[in-house]
């Protein structure tokens, strides 16, 4: 009897130890079009982030409207990235992918479960001629 038990124990933590990495990743890499889809679906509510990784002279080039935008290339990003809200959903993005992909693996190691990563950033948004905001 005592080894069936053991048995048991053994199977959970396997289960909790495998469970993370079967589960897959918490990032979603889309495309633009995907991103589109989850603008006009998720777009203003309270769990879903609009997060703009690239530098605040990129961004006043013309950002996806509602936008936030952290660079990732900043000292405190880190700092500032532990002070989001880790439950919320993120669409994350930069010029071309690369630097949002630095991202979003730091957001997932901090333990951000819901994460899009639109893959080739705001330059394949402009080639589709979608709208971008610029700041006043």
């Amino acid at each position: 009897m005592k080894r069936g038990i053991g048995i048991a124990w053994v199977l959970v933590l396997v289960s909790a130890v495998a469970m993370p990495v079967m589960g897959g990743s918490a990032v979603t890499n889309v495309s633009v079009g995907k991103a589109q889809t989850l603008l006009k679906e998720r777009a203003g509510k309270a769990d879903f982030v609009i997060l703009d990784v690239r530098t605040p002279e990129e961004l006043a080039e013309g950002h996806i409207d509602g936008a936030v935008n952290l660079d990732v290339q900043a000292r405190n990003f880190e700092k500032k990235l532990r002070a989001l809200d880790r439950k919320k959903s993120y669409l994350v993005y930069c010029r071309t992918g690369n630097r949002s992909r630095k991202a979003t693996v730091a957001m997932e190691a901090l333990g951000f479960r819901s994460i899009f990563h639109m893959t080739d950033g705001i330059v394949r948004w402009k080639q589709q001629n979608l709208p971008l905001t610029r700041p006043s």
